[in-house]
């Protein structure tokens, strides 16, 4: 049950909490069931692994889930998720494993390319290592796989070890198919469970390791039956592997478990050449880059109610001239600077313009630090501006407002007061498609906003990542304030925290 990447939304066949965890939403699925993103009560995370309603029914499935989860409890290893939580006699029986921000190595090598030797050889240690800790607690994980390992800065993270027979349980009674992945999976593996041991996590660690350095895998069959049989009567291929790794990855891919190396052994292999500055990465360009996206955190879904504009006009704004003072409409195109250095006009501006705080209909869009999705390298988009960011242009509202830029750029913010844990979602509209946005919060320096999608639309969820406080925003009036770099529009929105 791997899982990566933005979070999808919960919906109606979705449980608002498991256990003593409250769920911010899916981060995937498997053949057990679903896995959800958990917040305990001290605010910690954990992935929630829960089990399918036809698997709990079955007789004696809740009694090996529990004896399993007992044993997985038991791994201590730095280079895996530790369990951290279960209930195998709930309703719905549910796992809870420390949550890693961290991309699959298959989504790596998907995006980046096979990873240079060095990156390869770090990696087999620490999987390495998560094997002797999964395997000294008398585990066999039956199913290493990329998908099932994840890579951060400070080493890779092997996920999904301990529930072996709970999982092959699961895919017999689901889908008739032996537990493992065919291109991952030992040739004694797929001859039946009764042959599997340590050896064979050892067998796909070779696999891992060549898929990591070269983009595949040691078979490449069109599907199960095909790969089985590749796989009891064929070499792996091996195409592509740098001559510094041939070796250990053909000793891990021996047919014969007895030949295969330890993983003491695999880790003795590598760790000479490794560097001793912990702080040096392995990693480089688009998979670095990747990986430090991840590590911000993840990406969570913020429901939003429909908006309900004020019927009410706005009050008309005094204005000093040279023959005395007059009143014209409240305007969003004054200047941001001149905004922030005069709080006392900012603020009589804004109670003055009688802004409101309405809903904006949000979809699913997800937020990192400092707003959405970094625009994925691509071709410029219309008049030399980049592309919209890769997690899609956010919803235009349900009345049609939006949907085209309209010149008079405006912001408004989800609601208009909450606590210190709300998310207060601006949605911005009228803006300049491609254009990078800047947004300010009271008298805190500017960020970088979010990039306006073709519509001229834009979505930003204030001080999610902590970008303006290192901690909940403070009890009282705030003040949000967005500008576009090529002209001098500008808009502004309030919202109040209250203790």
């Amino acid at each position: 049950m791997a899982y990566e990447g933005p979070l999808d939304p919960l919906d109606g066949h979705d449980p608002g909490t498991v256990g003593p965890y409250a769920l911010l939403g899916r981060l995937g699925a498997g053949s057990m069931g679903r896995v959800y993103l958990g917040r305990s009560a001290s605010g910690r995370l954990a992935a929630v692994k829960t089990v399918r309603a036809e698997l709990a029914r079955e007789p004696d499935f809740r009694a090996r889930f529990g004896l399993e989860v007992a044993a997985a409890r038991r791994v201590s290893g730095v280079y895996t998720a530790a369990v951290v939580d279960a209930d195998a006699g709930a309703d719905v029986p549910w796992l809870a494993t420390a949550y890693v921000p961290a991309p699959s190595l298959e989504r790596l090598v998907g995006a980046s390319g096979p990873l240079p030797l060095a990156a390869v050889r770090w990696l087999a240690a620490g999987c390495a290592e998560a094997l002797e800790s999964i395997h000294a607690a008398g585990l066999v994980h039956r199913d290493l796989k990329p998908s099932n390992v994840l890579v951060s800065l400070d080493g890779p993270r092997v996920i999904d070890f301990g529930l072996a027979h709970a999982a092959e349980r699961a895919r017999v009674t689901l889908s008739r198919v032996a537990v493992g992945t065919p291109a991952f999976m030992a040739p004694e593996q797929a001859q039946g469970p009764r042959g599997v041991s340590a050896a064979s996590d050892v067998y796909a660690l070779g696999a891992v390791l060549l898929f990591a350095a070269t983009g595949h895998g040691p078979y490449a069959g069109e599907g199960v039956l095909e790969l089985m049989a590749q796989l009891a009567t064929r070499a792996p291929d091996l195409a592509g592997l740098p001559v510094e790794l041939s070796r250990l990855v053909q000793r891990c891919l021996e047919r014969d478990p007895a030949r295969r190396p330890r993983p003491g052994e695999v880790l003795a292999a590598v760790s000479p050449h490794l560097g001793l500055d912990p702080g040096v990465p392995y990693l480089s360009g688009t998979a670095l880059d990747l990986v430090r996206e991840f590590g911000e955190g993840p990406r969570i879904p913020v429901p939003v109610p429909v908006p309900v504009p004020d019927p009410r006009p706005a009050a008309p704004v005094p204005v000093r001239s040279r023959g005395g003072e007059s009143t014209r409409e409240p305007s969003s195109s004054s200047s941001a600077r001149a905004f922030l250095a005069e709080p006392r006009t900012r603020v009589a501006s804004v109670l003055a313009i009688g802004l409101i705080c309405v809903g904006a209909l949000l979809g699913r869009s997800f937020w990192p630090a400092g707003g959405p999705a970094r625009p994925a390298e691509a071709a410029p988009g219309p008049e030399g501006r980049p592309p919209p960011g890769p997690g899609g242009d956010p919803p235009a509202p349900r009345d049609g407002a939006g949907e085209r830029p309209t010149g008079n750029p405006r912001i408004m913010v989800n609601q208009d007061e909450g606590d210190g844990d709300t998310v207060f979602v601006v949605h911005g509209s009228g803006w300049s498609p491609g254009e990078r946005v800047t947004v300010w919060l009271d008298r805190f320096a500017d960020r970088p906003g979010p990039v306006a999608d073709r519509r001229g639309t834009f979505n930003y969820a204030v001080n999610q990542t902590h970008e303006f406080t290192a901690g909940p925003l403070p009890p009282g009036p705030h003040i949000f304030f967005v500008s576009a770099p090529s002209r001098r529009d500008a808009a502004t929105t309030m919202f109040r925290v209250v203790p």
